[in-house]
């Protein structure tokens, strides 16, 4: 053998059993004179001490193997200890699993066992022992001082937690380089210590052999981002990606929110990427564009200012008192009022929704209220339940809740599709168009059946269906030739003027505008949609074009071979394979591979792209529910392993928990290896 320390080699058997007052050099210090090395080893071997040594070693092997040692009561003790330590160890991991899964505390304000508010840890502990003898008996020798290293101490907790994040981290990566492509998501927010966090979450697309295809989207932790502009984040997310072994080369998309930081289109984190690697493609984030658009729309009149600020001074009224909010659960049984918020992408339909259905209740609740406010001499409470109720029972207004809720449903719904980690691009394409054609019919004809809508509510409240009376306005006659007549709006035409048309008018150019920037995908990946897309590209001559275009942007197919595949896939794919997800799902599932590898490369590239944000956004949930007021002092590595754990709970019970337990016994191994 050789020591790299003393640059020598050695004879293992001789150094092992060997008599030390008759050592050679190759036996005691070693021998690196290598130009006799040759000569030395020869006669080295056929000396009667290595002959004699070379025996005991070997006797030594087969006794080990057949557990026939002089000292087999020694190594069964120890084999015994080996397997208890395994087995304690076994039971704190499961431990450190199920109290991150739920995003509990580890730590209370005692590390001792037996002790009121030692914590979570110790909790279970004590509790497993009351039903598992392993454990129990590990608490035994605890007790009676048998053991010096408990491996229960807040840095054993610590270590715990880091190896099984780093092992599911290891694991997330190791099937990012198994799919080649990936996405980049990523998002900001400060938490509870006033530390910007950025949330990375990588995009895959695998496609496994005879199994078929899966998209995924992987939470890889969180960052704390100490420069928040936009060559601060990249060069955090630069140096994340290092740190994983990954290359941004096989990077081919990016999403982000539509902050200038990120979104910015020469300062920003997508174009310092872009820069990096210019097949990145950076696509905007379809779930924040549709709440752009429904804030646009809030702001298109007076009328939509106020119909939310009346829902919004709803809520405060109820929500400031714990009497009043009883008052409400007694008249408003099944949906609740909510606040507005301008990040919550459902708070606007979930406001609307409540007074859309239960508006009756909720004007017997203002009643109720104001007569309750009355008999504790509230006046404030008292003029505004009262104000409010007017606003309520006002024809205007019921014909506002129910526009508004049509449109915030339609555009809700697409936004909830858009949150899917499965979605691609070519179904934003699809649902777009939809809120589109939504919003040319209902301007055209949905008016009306708004009014026949808010006709019911109006019986059930007894309001007069009539709109408020409209100054007639005179128009000054500048010139004696002008004539006397001028036709006067009616007070609903006004109303569909004011309110009604700005509303969708201002939907439909927003929708149009934000999502512009999908264009450049439809014209790339346009082709690819579906069976029938690809079909008529190639009877209208344009599949040359199309698949010289993709080559050229991303490089990582053969144009010719491209056209040649499509030809193939659009004449011999079976009927019910439409969509590029499930063209590439029959690719693997039948072992196609090899037939259409370029084509199976387009849509892999397609399906990787994201459009939306949507998980970076939930990954921010767990982070609240991690770093609480009572945790707020958590270091950095901590919050991100344990928000690992939390949040890919699948990949970590894929884990094979030996290996961990391994990983673990060689990081506190105390002897090294010669």
């Amino acid at each position: 053998m050789y020591s790299e320390k003393n640059d020598c080699v050695m004879c293992f058997c001789c150094r092992l059993f060997g008599n030390r007052e008759k050592a050679t050099q190759l036996s005691a210090d070693g021998f690196n004179y290598w130009k006799n090395l040759s000569a030395h080893l020869r006669q080295h071997e056929r000396s009667a001490e290595h002959i004699t040594n070379m025996d005991a070693w070997r006797n030594l092997s087969q006794k080990l193997q057949t557990n026939t040692a002089i000292d087999q009561v020694n190594q069964d003790l120890i084999a015994l200890e080996v397997n208890r330590w395994k087995e304690i160890l076994r039971r704190l991991i499961a431990i450190v699993n199920h109290l991150a899964e739920h995003n509990l505390a580890f730590r209370g304000h005692s590390d001792k066992l037996f002790e009121s508010g030692n914590g979570n840890f110790l909790g279970q502990v004590q509790l497993m022992a009351q039903f598992d003898p392993v454990m129990r008996e590990h608490l035994r020798r605890i007790q009676a001082k048998q053991l010096t290293d408990t491996y229960l101490s807040k840095h054993i907790q610590n270590e715990l937690i880091s190896l099984v994040a780093k092992c599911t981290t290891d694991a997330i990566v190791e099937r990012v380089k198994t799919a080649k492509y990936y996405a980049v998501i990523m998002d900001c927010t400060p938490d509870l210590s006033h530390n910007e966090q950025l949330s990375v979450v990588l995009r895959i697309v695998n496609c496994e052999l005879s199994k078929g295809v899966s998209i995924h989207e992987h939470f890889v932790g969180f960052l704390q981002a100490l420069d928040t502009t936009g060559k601060g984040l990249c060069e955090t997310f630069l140096g994340q990606l290092e740190t994983l072994g990954l290359d941004l080369c096989n990077c081919r998309g990016q999403s982000y929110d539509n902050g200038s930081n990120m979104q910015g289109k020469k300062q920003g984190v997508q174009k310092r990427v872009l820069e990096l690697n210019d097949k990145a493609l950076c696509v905007p984030c379809g779930s924040h564009t549709l709440n752009l658009v429904v804030g646009d729309a809030a702001k298109s009149s007076v009328t939509s200012i106020s119909f939310f600020g009346l829902l919004q001074r709803l809520y405060t009224l109820f929500s400031s008192s714990v009497q009043r909010w009883t008052i409400l659960k007694e008249h408003v049984k099944n949906l609740t009022l909510k606040a507005l918020s301008t990040t919550r992408w459902e708070s606007r339909v979930e406001a609307v929704k409540a007074v859309r259905y239960q508006l009756p209740e909720i004007v017997k609740a203002l009643t109720a209220l104001k007569e309750y406010a009355a008999e504790k001499r509230d006046a404030d409470v008292v003029s505004t339940a009262e104000s409010i109720c007017k606003e309520l029972q006002r024809w205007p207004f019921v014909v506002s809740t129910i526009v508004w809720y049509n449109v915030l449903f339609q555009i809700n719904k697409v936004s909830k599709i858009l949150q899917s980690p499965k979605v691609s691009v070519e179904t934003v394409r699809e649902e777009i168009r939809a809120v589109k054609e939504f919003l040319q019919e209902f301007r055209s004809h949905e008016f009306h059946s708004a009014k026949t809508d808010a006709r019911e509510i109006a019986e059930k409240l007894e309001v007069e269906m009539s709109w408020p009376e409209v100054r007639q306005r005179r128009k000054t006659k500048q010139f004696e030739h002008e004539g006397t007549e001028h036709i006067q709006s009616t007070a609903e035409e006004l109303f569909k003027r004011e309110f009604f048309l700005p509303l969708i008018d201002t939907a439909l150019v927003t929708v149009e505008n934000r999502f512009s920037n999908m264009e450049i995908f439809y014209e790339l990946y346009g082709f690819l949609y579906s069976i029938d897309i690809m079909r008529s590209t190639e009877k209208e001559g344009k599949l040359d074009e199309c698949c010289r275009r993709l080559e050229q942007r991303m490089d990582d197919i053969d144009a010719e071979d491209l056209k040649l595949e499509v030809k193939g896939a659009v004449r011999s794919f079976p009927p019910h394979v439409s969509s590029p997800f499930e063209m590439l799902d029959y690719i693997s599932k039948e072992n196609l591979l090899d037939i259409y590898p370029n084509l199976s490369i387009a849509f892999r590239l397609l399906l990787t792209l994201p459009v939306t944000v949507a998980s970076g956004e939930r990954s921010f949930s767990s982070l609240k529910l991690i770093k609480t007021y009572l945790r707020s002092t958590m270091s950095q590595d901590r919050l991100s392993a344990l928000a690992v754990l939390s949040i890919e709970q699948e990949v970590r019970k894929s884990l094979d928990m030996e290996s961990v337990i391994a990983r673990f016994a060689e990081a506190k191994a105390r002897k090294v290896r010669l």
